[in-house]
């Protein structure tokens, strides 16, 4: 369930101050614990705050600005022997620091969203330690990336500016594997249909030990290692499922100009169509950039004020945007 809109009015027990208006970006249903007992809640999380409902009425029950929120945390962290869904939240009320437990087969997805805005907590989040790493990009040359370990993923950042490219989140990965025969190298494999990324640091054994100690003790997710594999089967099956060729055999091909934040203006790219998925191909080289099976696309929405923008929004989250003479086709 997802809601959008203002809430003024909602009783703050991280402050007493009036309510700001924010929108909410994404809710789950969770059961609440306390010593009353238990209650279903709709746990939503915010751009600006975390907000819980009465899931019967909708009438909201508390609000914590992220001003005043601490932490939010599996509750048995680190016991990967006794899984729960349990987490706990903690924020300032007054002077003093006050915690609330929940519970939701959704946990690690409410924990991974939540600390989106972690930045905007009231009190510094540990960062994860970082390497200077290798990315074997698509075009099939050695990038050079900033490895993290990050509380719930493995982050990608570039290392002159420090800005972030790109996260594999412990909540959407299968698992991680050496490439024996590629010095360093590791994949990180998809869980959704097995896609692999492929890196190499000279610090790949460290990397690997604190993905899955930030995995467990963020997430409260195992980040299984799984057998290593040969650089050939990352180069044939890169795309897991989807590798062979009647997945990336198009049937219709779009000349579009593709909006991201990694850079200032758009670039020209190819949007290829075929019976199970959508390919994004670099148009000079034909190489593929991207694929996404068309089970995961949610929704394509038409931009309001530009007619050739067109955006993807897929079920994991993730939206590409577009321009395109051809957008209604």
């Amino acid at each position: 369930m997802v809601l959008y809109g203002s809430n003024e009015g909602i009783p703050s027990s991280g402050s007493s101050s009036p309510t700001e208006c924010a929108e909410e970006m994404c809710s789950y249903m969770v059961t609440k614990h306390s010593w009353k007992g238990k209650y279903k809640r709709v746990f939503s999380i915010g751009s600006m705050s975390i907000t819980t409902y009465n899931p019967g009425s909708m009438e909201p029950t508390n609000q914590w600005m992220y001003s005043d929120f601490i932490s939010i945390l599996p509750a048995a962290k680190g016991q990967a022997s006794l899984p729960n869904n349990e987490f706990i939240i903690t924020f300032k009320k007054g002077k003093k620091t006050d915690s609330m437990r929940f519970s939701s087969e959704h946990r690690a997805s409410i924990i991974t969203e939540a600390m989106r805005f972690r930045h905007e907590f009231g009190e510094r989040q540990a960062e994860g330690q970082q390497w200077f790493s290798y990315k074997l990009h698509w075009s099939d040359q050695r990038k050079s990336v900033l490895l993290v370990a990050g509380p719930t993923g493995l982050e990608q950042k570039d290392p002159g500016s420090n800005k972030l490219l790109a996260s594999y989140f412990y909540k959407d990965l299968d698992g991680i594997a050496e490439v024996s025969d590629y010095p360093g190298g590791f994949v990180v494999i998809k869980s959704q249909f097995g896609r692999m990324h492929l890196f190499a640091s000279e610090g790949r054994d460290e990397i690997i030990k604190r993905l899955q100690e930030a995995a467990m003790n963020h997430t409260g997710l195992v980040l299984r290692k799984k057998d290593p594999i040969k650089l050939e089967k990352f180069q044939t099956s890169k795309f897991g499922q989807f590798s062979d060729d009647e997945f990336i055999t198009s049937i219709s091909e779009f000349t579009v100009q593709k909006l991201s934040s990694r850079r200032l203006e758009p670039v020209r790219r190819s949007l290829c169509l075929t019976e199970a998925t959508l390919l994004e191909r670099d148009p000079s080289t034909y190489n593929i950039i991207t694929l996404k099976p068309l089970g995961l696309v949610a929704a394509l929405v038409r931009g309001k004020e530009n007619p050739q923008m067109l955006t993807i929004q897929y079920t994991d989250g993730e939206n590409r945007s577009y321009l395109s003479t051809d957008r209604d086709s």
